[in-house]
């Protein structure tokens, strides 16, 4: 997996060269004096949230258009709205792609993200008390692509495009911590690898 410092972009092939996952990703360095224990599974204005939501592709997508979804990016905090699409076809001078990504507008004709928001992540809102689950991290939307109308009864609207998290973590083989005894055993881990980084 081509991955370092001078590249933005990780490409995680599999068995057929055309299919890809693709994701802004950085490396970020902790000053010295960073308090690791300091660091929490939960999420600022949401709270704890649940495992992973996967997108099975085997399944009616109905069960995911139309639900809420919030954010807390960097540069728009925290803001709500609606998954309106799950895979977009796209065509360019390349030809057509189809990309198995998330479209979600904002609530009330809001922006969901603004530009530096990227990499936010997308939580699907807790139905029937269940805990509030990641499905997504954003990627682009109006800022890099333009107004799409996305219903025949309104107008272009704002949309950002999210990555699928399950099939990115998936690609990439890692797991998102969400527990605090799971980060608590990852300290653990690390502290033991480093020797005696806290």
């Amino acid at each position: 997996m081509p991955c370092s410092n001078s590249q933005t972009y990780v490409l995680c092939s599999n068995e057929s060269a055309e299919t890809f996952v693709r994701a802004d990703g950085a490396f970020i360095p902790f000053a010295h004096d960073f308090d690791i224990s300091t660091v929490t599974t939960t999420v600022r204005g949401v709270g704890d949230i649940g495992d992973v939501k996967v997108i099975d592709l085997q399944c009616p997508l109905n069960r995911l258009i139309g639900r809420r979804v919030c954010k807390i990016g960097r540069s728009s905090g925290h803001t709500t709205g609606t998954v309106m699409a799950y895979a977009l076809e796209y065509n360019d001078e390349k030809g057509i792609s189809f990309f198995t990504d998330l479209l979600v507008v904002g609530e009330n004709r809001q922006t969901f993200d603004l530009e530096g928001d990227s990499g936010s992540l997308i939580i699907l809102t807790g139905q029937d008390s269940e805990k509030p689950r990641p499905i997504g991290i954003i990627w682009g939307g109006t800022a890099n692509r333009g107004r799409l109308k996305l219903r025949c009864d309104h107008g272009p609207q704002n949309w950002t495009s999210g990555v699928d998290l399950g099939r990115l973590l998936d690609r990439l083989e890692l797991d998102l911590i969400i527990t605090s005894e799971s980060l608590k055993g990852c300290r653990a881990a690390a502290k033991a690898r480093v020797g005696g980084c806290s």
